[in-house]
């Protein structure tokens, strides 16, 4: 068991069938069937999959090109512009988006950026980004308010690579009320991502209630994706949610929401998630190449 409470198999979770070892393959190949991935075995279809050679081929952690979702200093992190930058190219990944908090609902006073201070923040990020071999995106995790509308205004927005927009507040609406807001965030032109789209907390809170049917296809047709916050007390969205949204053919995100340097290495629980939710790399937006990411953002 690792730090947060979770167990682990040796290696990287999608490397599960391996540590299994071979009578497992010859299980399957005794009754007909492919092996299946450990994450898929839930009784949710995999068996009629594999029998008609349907079985996706899932996300790896390898698959991970970058992240569009982590924090600095600036709000509530922990670790400079210039040392979360340089983490990240350490990693190998090819493009970084810092989103820092705006102020508004949720967010602790003092904490969240206004506008003018989230313009000032993003020139800072873009001088910092000269001295990394990466292509640094400005961005900001912006908040929903409780009707949907968004805590920072749209000339600010405009004038980032990357909007993230997240619900902190309010979180005990009901199923309808709740469902309306996202999508209404959703719907919104300048958004490109809903971080931890129900605001859940594990062992804290269960989060909204939302009709995740309605919100992946709100999502799928504005072309907004949909995060898996890769955060071990997060995991939200969680893997049965990430299988509806894919199978309506909404974009998802796999992002760590880090706060300090150390938080990047939890990019593998957010894999493992949407693993357990049927996603291939192709589905998921920080698989793809940095051009096709900053056309998705803008």
């Amino acid at each position: 068991m690792n730090e947060y409470g979770i167990f682990e198999l040796d290696g990287d979770g999608e490397e599960g069938a391996r540590v299994a070892g071979t009578t497992e393959t010859s299980m399957y190949e005794a009754v007909g069937l492919p092996s299946i991935p450990p994450e898929l075995r839930e009784d949710r279809g995999e068996i009629a999959a594999a029998a008609e050679e349907e079985l996706p081929t899932l996300i790896t952690t390898a698959d991970i090109r970058g992240d569009l979702h982590t924090h600095t200093t600036a709000s509530d992190g922990r670790a400079s512009i210039t040392a979360m930058l340089e983490e990240a190219e350490q990693r190998g990944y090819e493009y970084y988006a810092v989103c820092d908090h705006a102020s508004g609902p949720g967010v602790v006073a003092g904490m969240g950026l206004d506008d003018e201070a989230l313009l000032a923040h993003a020139d800072a990020v873009r001088e910092a980004a000269a001295d990394v071999d990466l292509t640094v995106l400005t961005g900001v995790e912006t908040n929903i308010t409780t009707d949907g509308e968004l805590s920072t205004g749209d000339s600010a927005l405009e004038a980032l690579d990357c909007v993230v927009a997240s619900p902190h507040s309010a979180l005990d609406q009901d199923r309808e009320t709740a469902t309306d807001r996202i999508i209404r965030a959703i719907e919104h032109p300048m958004v490109d991502i809903i971080g931890h789209p129900t605001g859940m907390r594990r062992s804290q809170r269960e989060g909204l209630p939302i009709d995740i049917e309605a919100v992946a296809s709100a999502a799928a047709d504005a072309q907004t994706a949909l995060e898996v916050n890769a955060n071990p007390a997060r995991l939200d969205l969680r893997s049965t949610y990430v299988r509806v949204a894919v199978d309506a053919g909404a974009t998802i995100v796999i992002n760590t929401d880090a706060h300090a340097t150390d938080q990047l290495e939890l990019m593998r629980y957010g894999v493992h998630t949407a693993r357990r939710g049927w996603a291939t790399a192709e589905a998921v937006l920080n698989t793809w190449d940095v051009a096709a990411v900053t056309e998705f953002c803008h």
